[in-house]
């Protein structure tokens, strides 16, 4: 907690950011999310509101670029002194008029920002219910002086009620099947014409809505009616003269203004709240405007929201000598990984609208893993669901509609494998894998002939070497050159390595000792081949492009090494003995940076066509060599596996969100969750964060820290202890809930070692190796003693 901070700072239990300034150097955004109604929501209140999809089912706008740029549209209220006629906004945006006093709390699953301005105290906070589609407004204002007030407050919403490309690309057009109007104290909100590829001449099958629990004296669905021509959100005409226009938003831009007037004695405080939700139609929407109007569904829903956090967060905690590892691991980390499980990579202020992610997706749940294996099951359901029965899989499709997108990404099943395997070794339950589930084109099979059907999918596209071919891409999406399709990736050919070493011990476990020996060759011909084809020295070759040439090797210009190149060869212990420290090395002498390790390096500068977009990207920026977390995330890992905790550590510090929150200015980005990348040295804008939230970094550092730092790891047999820590830290603890059973574990050490494990006791007595008894249920102690 630095209250210095120039933006802002942690709370004391760390479970809120406290944001004291509301000019960020970008949105500082928070997630407020059920899994199907979802409010992007800004310190300011800015960002909108969607249904299930952001494509089709948007409810409230945003604008991309203009998001990140000046954090417009969103949530406002503005409030009005009558008697003197001044004006300012409780968000601070759209007015931007300074105040007195102003703060943001960016909270788990909520909003609140306070302000007092001209002696009127007002606290709003935003939240979405656990169990409702809908997000509430609860509004406390106070008068702090010694007279009487006469104020007006105004809300402020604008609809987009449906598609969200018509309305970003033709909106005067789209508006023409607006149909919003206000009676009996609501504003309802619809569209006659649905932007869905699927149902074009259908009408938006909902019914959004504007409502409070008080009375309001006026309202304005018509934006240039509220806004008044030739004016902006900063100085809307119905603000400044007091009064609203109440006219309806038939075929016209439309928006939701509800005005309610207050007259406050002095030390006077008065609540309400407003409600802004979606149904399927007007009756479900008045039945649901009778149970959210009352002031115990706001208090009893904001506590359910709390409760559900303080369990959630309790399943897995950590305690090191780092706070910043501890806050991390603990709530940010851990909060942000359970939103991407959310969200599929969908949306973000960076990303206009999405489809939900397959890979994506298949990393995500990693993170949550550990906690709400329910929750993982679902997702994992689901994706399997969009296999096909030859192996491939969708690379994005969307939930709405359920249109799916093939890419041929030669990545894609790769991660289903790892996504399942790794549920198993959590769960320990190998009746999954008997489980029928439904192939995305034709017919049903077990979970298990999925996951090898994907397995053999890409091992059946492979180059005469034996190596997968790398296809439209791998991993790095803007690798992506070439067009006959003979390229191979390295990369993909380690994850095809991790995965075998994953699945056969599973094989054997359930008998299947044939397919396990025959995938059992496959990796040490995999292992043959990369060993002697692809090092390069100092280091491993990342890829080759449709003529066999090398990319990532000294002979390369540009892009002579690759981080992936490195990492996964250790993942799956394919580079062995002083290979695998050879090519970790290399990636700290020619890879790291201040802000944590390179893409690759050098930058691309001149278009390569075997190479593809990701030579077009200016250099240091999005994937041409650029600091992106997500594969820092396996670097720590591999270093953890090379028994380094210091070098796994300082990977971490480098990237860390709290790290880099010490320089906000440089960073730009929320200093709470990770972005999916840092521009590189080869840009102007060096260390700026970008794309933050919706990236797979989240998942992987979570699982990095938990699993491979501190070392409590899941197995097929039970839970592995085995940390990998800095030499510097005399001991640490972890809670740990493990199929039914909550380990307290606590680890000293002594020597100040990095890794090895002397001896573990469990209630006391000593066991034999470093796996803890499955138990099932239970609490447990255990005592772990470091040292060689």
């Amino acid at each position: 907690m630095d209250k210095s901070a120039k933006y802002g700072y942690f709370s004391p239990d760390g479970k809120e950011y406290i944001i004291t300034r509301p000019d960020t150097p970008r949105p500082w955004i928070n997630y407020l999310t059920n899994g199907k109604f979802t409010s992007l929501c800004s310190a300011t209140g800015g960002g909108f509101s969607f249904y299930i999809d952001p494509s089709f089912n948007r409810i409230t706008r945003g604008i991309p670029g203009e998001t990140t740029l000046s954090d417009r549209p969103g949530r406002y209220l503005y409030v009005r002194d009558n008697d003197s006629g001044e004006y300012w906004s409780v968000n601070w945006q759209p007015v931007m008029k300074e105040a007195d006093f102003w703060e943001a709390r960016i909270g788990l699953g909520y909003n609140k920002i306070s302000s007092i301005n001209s002696q009127i105290q007002i606290d709003v906070t935003y939240f979405v219910p656990l169990d409702d589609n809908l997000e509430v407004w609860d509004i406390k204002v106070k008068n702090l002086s010694e007279k009487k007030r006469n104020i007006s407050i105004i809300s402020y919403v604008e609809w987009v009620l449906g598609g969200f490309s018509k309305d970003l690309t033709d909106r005067n057009f789209d508006s023409f099947f607006n149909d919003v109007y206000f009676k009996n104290n609501v504003i309802y909100a619809t569209k006659r014409r649905w932007d869905n590829p699927t149902k074009r001449t259908a009408i938006w099958p909902y019914w959004a809505y504007l409502t409070g629990s008080v009375k309001f004296e006026c309202f304005d669905c018509v934006k240039q009616d509220f806004i008044g021509e030739y004016r902006y959100l900063s100085n809307p005409i119905v603000v400044e003269k007091g009064f609203c226009r109440n006219g309806y938003g038939e075929s016209e831009e439309a928006i939701g203004a509800l005005m309610k007037i207050l007259e406050l004695e002095k030390g006077e405080e008065v609540s309400f709240h407003l409600v802004l939700g979606i149904e399927e139609d007007i009756e479900a929407v008045n039945k649901k405007v009778k149970k959210v109007t009352k002031r115990s569904f706001v208090e009893e829903s904001f506590k359910a929201v709390q409760k559900f956090w303080g369990a959630y967060l309790e399943k897995l905690v950590v305690k090191t000598p780092e706070q910043n590892f501890n806050l991390s691991v603990n709530v940010w980390n851990k909060y942000q990984s359970w939103v991407t499980a959310q969200m599929g990579e969908m949306i973000s202020l960076y990303i206009g609208s999405g489809s939900w992610g397959f890979r994506d997706e298949c990393q995500h749940v990693l993170g949550v893993m550990p906690i709400d294996q329910k929750l993982v099951e679902e997702k994992l359901v689901e994706l399997l669901e969009h296999q096909y029965s030859d192996g491939k899989t969708a690379h994005a499709w969307n939930p709405l509609t359920n249109e799916v997108y093939v890419t041929d990404h030669s990545d894609d099943p790769q991660w289903l494998v790892l996504a399942v395997t790794h549920f198993l070794k959590e769960t320990g339950n190998l009746k999954f894998l008997r489980k029928k589930v439904n192939y995305q084109d034709a017919g049903e099979g077990t979970i298990l002939e999925h996951v090898l059907r994907a397995l053999d999918y890409t091992l059946y596209h492979v180059s005469p070497n034996g190596v997968p071919l790398r296809r439209t891409a791998d991993w790095n999406d803007a690798l992506a050159g070439g067009h006959l399709g003979k390229g191979e990736s390295l990369m993909v050919a380690n994850q095809v390595a991790f995965n075998i070493l994953e699945i056969v011990p599973i094989l054997e476990k359930i008998g299947s000792r044939t397919k396990a020996r025959r995938y059992l060759n496959i990796y040490e011909h995999l292992k043959k081949t990369i060993n002697e084809q692809y090092w390069d020295g100092k280091w491993y070759v990342r890829a080759t492009d449709d003529a066999g040439n090398l990319i990532g090797t000294k002979r390369n210009k540009e892009g002579k090494i690759h981080i992936n190149g490195q990492t996964w060869p250790v993942m799956s212990r394919v580079a062995a003995g002083p290979r695998a420290e050879i090519a970790m090395d290399s990636l700290w002498k020619h890879l790291m940076t201040t802000y944590g390790a390179l893409t690759f390096a050098p930058a691309y500068t001149k278009l390569n066509s075997a190479l593809g977009v990701v030579s077009q990207f200016a250099p240091g920026t999005k994937e041409n060599s650029t600091i992106f977390s997500h594969p820092n995330a396996w670097a720590i890992i591999a270093e953890c596996i090379l028994g380094r905790g210091d070098k796994a550590y300082e990977v971490w510090q480098r990237t860390s969100f709290l790290t880099r929150s010490h320089e906000p200015d440089v960073f730009l980005v929320e200093p709470y969750v990770y972005p999916e990348f840092s521009y590189g040295p080869q840009s102007p804008h060096f260390g700026q964060g970008s794309y933050s939230w919706m990236t797979g970094s989240a998942s992987w550092f979570f699982k990095a820290c938990t699993e491979y730092i501190l070392g409590i790891r899941p197995t097929l047999s039970g839970l592995l202890i085995d940390p990998c820590i800095p030499k510097t830290w005399d001991s640490f603890e972890v809670k740990r809930n493990f199929r039914g059973a909550t380990f307290n574990i606590k680890v000293k050490n002594p020597q100040q070692v990095s890794n090895g494990v002397k001896f573990i006791k469990v209630g006391g007595k000593e066991i034999n190796g470093n796996l803890l008894p499955d138990f099932k249920s239970g609490e447990h102690k255990v005592e772990v003693l470091m040292g060689s």
